[in-house]
């Protein structure tokens, strides 16, 4: 299995708009974050992780044409925006409908979004076969993607919640400030996570930061970990000098083989 970080950035990427580059050094490519998503692959699935305002960028750059599944973790913009290419992206390639998974929660506000691509008396204006297509789930209850298993769990993420996954001994936790206790085991006994560190200072209550992440990285011990969903405090080479054996932070393109 494969993991590929299409977009490592906290929710405004980095620069942001105008070209802030806040603490990050433009000259390392590294510091150049496109908006938070991620690729599941194996030799017959590949399964994408949110849809982030970037995906049009990210599609290209991985030539991704074809999806078995996608999963979104909640229903914030930056997450859920790329949607906006569905239509034409499911045109051009997808000639059968495209699942999509997530909990009732996130689904409803996404469809409060994106109205016009499910409402059942109207039509998005392509042309082919493909649809998208709903398949709802609950945290803590696996399910399949192609010959993917995954399991997601619940995340505390500000005032509401996101999901997070873990499909074979690799888990996924963008999106948040903390776990319940329900979600401890599917954290457990990882050969790879990749965990939300927003910023360096605790400045988002709603995320993680450098101190939170590695107090959970010594909990659980993942053989390796990478800190993703930076945001413009997080320089690479500096942050990267502060962490210890087994944890990096995550890149746009970094490829993680399992």
């Amino acid at each position: 299995m494969k993991v590929t970080i299409l977009g490592s950035g906290s929710a405004y990427g980095v620069p942001y708009a105008g070209g802030s580059w806040g603490k990050c050094d433009p000259n390392n490519p590294k510091n150049r974050r496109l908006s938070p998503s991620i690729l599941i692959e194996n030799e017959d699935t590949r399964l994408l992780v949110d849809m982030s305002p970037d995906f049009k960028q990210q599609a290209e750059r991985h030539k991704i044409t074809l999806l078995d599944g996608v999963f979104f973790t909640h229903a914030h913009a930056d997450h859920i925006t790329g949607m906006f290419h569905l239509p034409i992206f499911m045109a051009h390639y997808q000639n059968c409908n495209l699942p999509m998974y997530t909990d009732r929660f996130t689904r409803l506000g996404i469809e409060k979004l994106w109205w016009y691509m499910f409402h059942e008396t109207i039509s998005p204006e392509y042309s082919g076969p493909g649809r998208p297509l709903w398949n709802e789930i609950m945290e803590y209850h696996d399910f399949k993607v192609g010959s993917l298993d995954v399991k997601p769990f619940m995340q505390e993420h500000g005032r509401i919640h996101s999901l997070g996954l873990r499909v074979g001994n690799f888990a996924y936790s963008t999106d948040v400030n903390d776990f319940p206790e329900e979600s401890y085991p599917y954290l457990e006994n990882l050969d790879v996570w990749v965990v939300d560190c927003n910023c360096v200072e605790n400045t988002d209550k709603s995320h993680s930061n450098l101190e939170k992440s590695l107090g959970w990285i010594e909990k659980f011990k993942p053989k390796k970990a990478y800190l993703c969903h930076l945001d413009y405090t997080v320089d690479y080479d500096t942050v990267s000098a502060m962490l210890p054996d087994g944890v990096e932070l995550a890149y746009d393109n970094l490829e993680i083989k399992l």
